[in-house]
């Protein structure tokens, strides 16, 4: 069985184009924070993926475009 995926909270969410990516990288391949980073870093220079794992929830890794929480664009 394979391990279940990491739920990604994408900032800002408002850029699906961004959200988008991120989530087929971890989709086809990416199994580790810091492969995802690298991986949008090409695109995204300033990106920054941190990983919340608690004991009894689901891995959760914050990704931010900016490096840091920005607030939505309209």
């Amino acid at each position: 069985m394979a391990p279940e995926r990491p739920l990604l909270i994408a900032n800002p969410h408002s850029d699906s184009e961004f959200r988008a990516l991120a989530e087929g990288l971890v989709h086809d391949a990416v199994t580790q924070a810091s492969e995802l980073e690298e991986a949008l870093r090409q695109r995204y220079p300033h990106v920054l993926v941190r990983e919340r794992n608690l004991s009894a929830e689901r891995a959760t890794w914050y990704v931010y475009r900016e490096g840091s929480w920005v607030p939505n664009e309209t």
